[in-house]
């Protein structure tokens, strides 16, 4: 009987992680909005929306990346996405964040409730590597990752899925970009990781 509760559990949090994949919380961009107070500003330069929750900060611009939108209110909710891009030469870096609270999954876990969905987007994907994942300076931080190729529009793609456990909050980074961009967008995207690694999240505890 306890096995059985603890299967139906599982099933239903990967069920729901699943829906939160396919339609992330949101708010709606606004184009051309004020600036929203930031206090971290010297640092990151521009303004930065806020994941109230967790307490993650999204700086407009970071490490060459521009976030897509501006928005004039916090971000509320356990699953809240954001994306990054950048372009070297003509080619797109697209990068996407999601934070989220998940209960009872490792980052190992995580990462496999989602592969399946990121894999199904290209064309005769394929999984280069995948395996346990360190973020530098943070050895404190569970986390693994798989690489794939695929094709998008009979372009080859190189794509990774990261799965980061925080604790209470748990995030993830899915990195897309055309295969010919392999070297200078793993350099873009480590300096895009490096610029959030210093932040934790805070948890419900110590948000009360």
């Amino acid at each position: 009987m306890f096995f059985h509760k603890q299967f139906s559990r599982s099933l239903g949090i990967a069920a729901g992680l699943l829906c939160l994949t396919a339609s992330p919380a949101a708010a709606e961009c606004v184009v051309g909005s004020e600036p929203l107070f930031d206090p971290f500003v010297p640092y990151k330069g521009g303004s930065a929306i806020v994941h109230k929750d967790s307490g993650f900060v999204f700086p407009a611009e970071t490490a060459g990346f521009r976030r897509l939108c501006e928005m004039t209110t916090d971000f509320l909710g356990e699953n809240f996405q954001i994306r990054y891009e950048r372009t070297i030469g003509e080619q797109p870096i697209a990068v996407d964040i999601t934070v989220v609270h998940l209960e009872d999954l490792t980052a190992r876990d995580h990462y496999r409730i989602i592969k399946p969905t990121v894999m199904s987007h290209y064309a005769s994907a394929s999984i280069e590597s995948e395996g346990d994942y360190f973020v530098s300076g943070r050895e404190d931080l569970p986390a693994y990752q798989g690489i794939f190729d695929g094709q998008k529009d009979n372009v080859p793609w190189h794509v990774s899925l990261t799965a980061i456990d925080y604790g209470y909050w748990d995030a993830r980074l899915i990195a897309s970009y055309p295969h010919q961009l392999d070297v200078p967008a793993q350099e873009a995207l480590m300096e895009l990781v490096a610029a959030f690694q210093w932040q934790s999240p805070i948890t419900q505890d110590d948000g009360d």
